[in-house]
């Protein structure tokens, strides 16, 4: 993947998933700055999903920090059409050719519900209202064990936020399995091509596995696709 012979006239898609405090957005700030090198910084970008800068995305700030209270339908939909509200920004850059790495997605947002247990929310409830968005062309799962000490000291403020507890970590650890699939089994969801990292390894060799994992993707010729 350079510069020079792009392997595709429009961006990638490229989708980093995770447990809370697994490195995500480290890591996408690291493949941003190796593909901004190898492209060019005009031809990537990184989407933080939920994008809190939005009158949904404001809502949605306040209930994780609990300032407010939602119902769990309720706020279910709200970070799902937060997600919908990039829509068009995403397909919009990948048009124009420019690769978008999305530090979360649709993933979390149905495996935090999910963990949650609610009657009534089940796997294809949770799934529904995201059915239409861009698929992403590879997904990387920063696999971590929430009991994992590094995991809860890599941030002062771990806790702060109302999912910030290991206890649920670990349900919605066993979700993102359902969701993308376990290596033995497909997940329920199609997300691109699927990997699983263990983010518990050093900085460096967590990145080498991403670039690893996407730097021959072929997408030449292909649409992007839609969640079904």
């Amino acid at each position: 993947m350079t510069a020079e012979s792009p392997k595709s006239s429009r961006g990638l898609l490229v989708l980093l998933e995770g447990l809370d405090r697994a490195g995500k957005t480290t890591q996408c700030q690291l493949l941003y700055e190796k593909l901004a090198k190898e492209l060019g910084a005009d031809r990537v970008r990184v989407q933080k999903v939920p994008d809190r800068s939005t009158q949904i995305g404001q809502a949605i700030n306040a209930y994780l920090v609990s300032k407010t209270h939602l119902p769990d339908e309720a706020i279910h939909l709200l970070f799902s059409a937060n997600r919908w509200e990039l829509r068009q920004s995403i397909l919009s850059s990948l048009s124009a050719g420019q690769t978008v790495i999305l530090d979360r997605y649709v993933p979390s947002g149905v495996a935090y519900s999910l963990a949650k247990g609610i009657p009534g929310m089940s796997l294809e409830w949770c799934l529904a209202p995201d059915r239409g968005l861009p698929q992403p062309d590879v997904t990387i799962f920063l696999d971590v064990d929430p009991d994992n000490a590094k995991l809860q000291t890599a941030r002062a403020d771990f806790g702060r936020e109302r999912y910030e507890v290991s206890e649920f970590q670990a349900k919605v650890r066993e979700c993102f399995k359902i969701i993308l699939g376990d290596g033995a089994n497909p997940g329920a969801l199609r997300m691109g091509n699927v990997v699983t990292i263990d983010a518990c390894q050093e900085l460096d060799i967590v990145a080498s596995s991403i670039w690893d994992a996407m730097k021959d993707l072929d997408i030449a010729d292909k649409k992007v696709e839609f969640i079904q």
